[in-house]
């Protein structure tokens, strides 16, 4: 009897150990494919590049989790079906949603619509009031307001009437918890005075918080281009350059 307990307690030990093992090589692996996509992700808004770095640790940890609940002898079959199921009804149900917030994002560095607008889209002419992850809120020449989905401006054609439009550049960006708010601030402007030849001088670089967090910081670091053809290299480049930074101050901020 008490050499079987013991072979039934190694056994526990063995599987909770094996529990342990897979947890903790689920958090080396999500911390090494997040590394490997945000570098390979150097030339999208920083924005847009966390939220796959984050899609991409969510699904890593359902496999690990999955994996370790699979060593303590529970049946994953109905857990994994329901797992299915409830994510594809998420998506069916949610992509509208999705699509106007992945939208947001576009905004500003790729579709040139900023707050202070005078638009046109769908049929409605105004004034730009609001943009939130959802919808852009515009102030109609009669009065009345119209919300216009984000998605709209990706798929229809829009037209922006402010005459500055097309020389003004919008990179999101999204700032880790860690990492000091200031030196963070000071390192973007300085990287964008390093472009200051390409940049309408009557304008400085500005960098605005958006929405604050005890994980992120998401901001917008907006710039007046002085030749609107090169706004999309100069999009591309800062937004490399700007990942690169982050990181830099992502590991500075770990070492210390």
């Amino acid at each position: 009897m008490i050499a079987l307990e013991l072979v039934n307690l190694t056994d526990i030990v063995l599987r909770l150990a094996t529990v342990a093992a897979i947890l903790f090589l689920t958090f080396i692996i999500v911390r090494l494919f997040g590394a490997i996509l945000r570098r390979a992700l150097r030339s999208v808004p920083p924005l847009l590049a966390d939220q796959a770095v984050k899609a991409l640790s969510i699904f890593i940890w359902i496999i690990g989790l999955l994996l370790a609940v699979n060593q303590l002898g529970l049946n994953l079959d109905l857990l994994m079906v329901l797992i299915a199921i409830a994510g594809i009804a998420l998506v069916v149900a949610a992509r509208d949603v999705l699509s106007n917030i992945v939208s947001k994002v576009f905004m500003g560095s790729y579709v040139p619509v900023k707050v202070g607008d005078y638009l046109t889209i769908d049929g409605a002419s105004g004034k730009v009031i609001e943009i939130n992850q959802l919808a852009a809120i515009i102030l109609l020449d009669d009065g009345s307001i119209a919300t216009i989905p984000n998605a709209k401006f990706v798929k229809e054609v829009s037209v922006n009437k402010t005459s500055i439009a097309s020389q003004r550049l919008s990179i999101p960006v999204s700032i880790r918890g860690a990492i000091s708010l200031p030196r963070a601030e000071a390192e973007l402007l300085k990287l964008a005075y390093k472009y200051k030849a390409h940049l309408d001088q009557r304008f400085p670089p500005i960098f605005t918080i958006k929405n604050r967090s005890s994980n992120f910081v998401e901001g917008e670091l907006d710039l007046l281009v002085a030749d609107p053809e090169r706004r999309e290299i100069l999009s591309r480049e800062l937004a490399a350059k700007i990942n690169d930074v982050l990181e830099r101050l992502a590991g500075e901020a770990a070492s210390k």
